[in-house]
């Protein structure tokens, strides 16, 4: 089911649906992989939970963005080993 991302839908109801059930497995399993650098270098003690949170908000202010889109981008931005 994808998810209406009408004006009319609200935070709530993003966090709540299947998209962003489906969004929230793929950042954990980023966030839990060492393939990943999802650490953030100027907070000492955070955990994946952190990584998925800060981005689950960030998609759930932006209702209207392409979040597959994004959370692929965040795949590419945050792969360990990757050419610049």
């Amino acid at each position: 089911m994808m998810v209406n991302k009408s004006g009319t839908q609200t935070r709530d109801a993003f966090l709540r649906s299947d998209e962003a059930a489906r969004l929230r497995a793929e950042l954990t399993v980023m966030a839990k992989s060492p393939e990943y650098n999802t650490k953030v270098p100027a907070m000492i003690d955070t955990d994946e939970l952190y990584f998925v949170e800060k981005h689950m908000k960030y998609m759930s202010n932006h209702l209207t963005m392409n979040h597959l889109q994004y959370v692929s981008n965040l795949r590419l931005m945050t792969k360990q080993n990757r050419q610049r």
